[in-house]
């Protein structure tokens, strides 16, 4: 049977993958409302703005880097396993599940 690469590529946008760009740009949109937000309580320069700016240039081209050196999905993969999966599983007896028939016999709930 015949594969076709362009298929089984993932989609990528900038020489990296949608997702990851994804999640670049929503950091890019979530750091300048934030700073448009503080900005109405306190005056902040715009040095900041360009600091914003450059540091997400920066976030794109080191993702586009990782892109070439890690496999599709290692940014999602990585935040998942830093921020979402416990640390240490839980490894012993499992305590054994009533049936509804003993729980309505013992009167628990």
């Amino acid at each position: 049977m015949r594969s076709y690469k362009s298929i089984e590529k993932p989609a990528q946008v900038l020489g990296m993958n949608i997702m990851d760009l994804g999640l670049v740009v929503g950091l890019f949109i979530g750091s300048v409302l934030l700073l448009g937000f503080l900005n109405m309580m306190v005056h902040i320069p715009r040095l900041v703005y360009l600091a914003v700016f450059l540091l997400e240039v920066g976030l794109i081209l080191v993702m586009r880097f990782l892109t070439k050196t890690h496999p599709p999905g290692f940014l999602i993969g990585w935040l998942s396993f830093q921020f979402v999966q416990p640390r240490r599983i839980a490894v012993g007896i499992v305590p054994p599940v009533k049936k509804k028939d003993e729980k309505a016999k013992n009167g628990s709930i």
